[in-house]
């Protein structure tokens, strides 16, 4: 049984079998202390900041430990395609303003009745152009993907805590904290 009461403030506090349980979601900034540090009876400390401290059980951690190297893989790999999406981007701004000079330079030489190198100007406008829409198409496409990814990264997040919950054994009979 759970009974659920919102507090004044919007908080959302549930009492499973006179546990409290909360869902709480928080963005801690880089100069915030955060402490992992074990104790007795099974349990380790989470400390963030001055006025957080979150008991876990030993599962808890070791799970920790195994989620923070993907983590840190992640973080790295997104960072590292968040650089190659910006190149990707720059480039196809440089395209864009090489096509316009291009055919800027390709009219000029148009006017002045230099018909060969006009015809060079405008393929190479058009070269640039091209280049240009590859590259808009490709940061599109990379702005897709990590959204699918996304999606999907929280759609097997959501598929491991449907399947973790009810697991038997869990804290001495005690139902998985729905947070």
């Amino acid at each position: 049984m759970v009974d659920t009461i919102e507090e004044p403030g919007g908080d959302v506090v549930s009492w499973a079998r006179g546990r409290i349980a909360t869902s709480v979601r928080m963005d801690v900034d880089d100069g915030v202390p955060v402490d992992l540090r074990g104790g007795l009876d099974d349990q380790a400390f989470l400390a963030i900041g001055d006025g957080i401290e979150i008991t876990l059980r030993e599962s808890h951690v070791r799970a920790l430990r195994d989620q923070a190297t993907a983590a840190l893989g992640d973080m790295a790999l997104v960072e590292a395609a968040d650089r190659v999406v910006d190149a990707v981007y720059n480039a196809g701004a440089q395209a864009r303003t090489a096509a316009v000079l291009a055919r800027e330079k390709a009219e000029a030489a148009q006017r002045a009745g230099a018909g060969d190198q006009a015809t060079a100007a405008f393929e190479a406008a058009r070269h640039a152009a091209e280049a240009a829409e590859q590259a808009q198409a490709a940061v599109r496409a990379a702005a897709e993907a990590m959204r699918f990814a996304d999606e999907a990264a929280e759609t097997a997040r959501a598929a491991a805590r449907a399947a973790t919950r009810g697991t038997p054994g869990q804290d001495a009979g005690q139902p998985p904290c729905p947070v």
